[in-house]
């Protein structure tokens, strides 16, 4: 049986430090992962390349809070989706809803466009959508490869994967579902048996302080034992 792939969420270029040689399999790249990932700069790609042959999926996210953004705010962020893929990025990631919290079909196709040819995932922005089913078939029919989905309205952890596991019985083959949220090394397994995905995403990450300031990292160690307990159950 084919081991899971699992996406490193990384906020800056000392998470792919960190990462150097382990066999994971996809890296989400973001910046300020500490307000829940944002736009990475340029370079950080260009310098994440030099480091990693493995596919990285950039966020594209201009400001912390809602998913809801201004036309202003679009225009920057198709900006930014169309120079992250000019410098080497996989696909990107991204998420655009409505002021009703349902997804903004109209910047999705923008972005489908944008995008064509590479990944396109829409991001944690789906767990505030309260019809989630509707919610899938729009992404579907636009050609989106993959949802990021973090914690189901708040559910309980495992509820929210085997929910994750009923859309996959529904929609399997036709777009793939990511779990991620809260999933660790004590975990992970039953997530994926609850979710059937094959896949999971996660930070694994550790807390640093440097002169009294602290701040998050992902950890090489924890990233190593999540890559051998699924080893363990090839």
């Amino acid at each position: 049986m084919k081991r899971a792939k699992i996406e490193i969420c990384c906020g800056n270029i000392n998470d792919i430090v960190n990462i150097q040689g382990l066999d994971y399999d996809r890296i989400e790249l973001n910046s300020a992962l500490e307000l829940g990932g944002l736009t990475p700069s340029i370079n950080t790609l260009k310098e994440a390349k030099k480091l990693t042959d493995k596919p990285i999926m950039c966020m594209v996210r201009t400001k912390t809070g809602d998913f809801t953004y201004t036309q202003a705010e679009k225009e920057v962020m198709y900006e930014d989706a169309r120079l992250l893929l000019e410098n080497g990025a996989d696909g990107i990631v991204f998420g655009f809803l409505d002021d009703q919290k349902r997804i903004d079909v109209e910047a999705l196709k923008i972005m489908r466009e944008i995008t064509r040819g590479k990944e396109l995932v829409f991001h944690k922005a789906f767990d505030l959508i309260e019809d989630k089913i509707e919610a899938l078939k729009i992404l579907i029919e636009n050609d989106v490869d993959r949802v990021l989905l973090m914690n189901e309205s708040g559910e309980e952890l495992f509820d929210a994967a085997k929910r994750i596991g009923e859309y996959m019985d529904m929609f399997e083959g036709k777009i793939q579902l990511l779990p991620g949220g809260g999933v660790n090394e004590g975990n992970i397994l039953k997530i994926l048996s609850l979710a059937k995905t094959g896949q999971v995403h996660g930070t694994f990450k550790e807390t640093l302080s440097h002169d009294g300031l602290e701040h998050i990292e992902v950890s090489r160690q924890r990233v190593k034992d999540v890559i051998e307990i699924l080893s363990k159950e090839d």
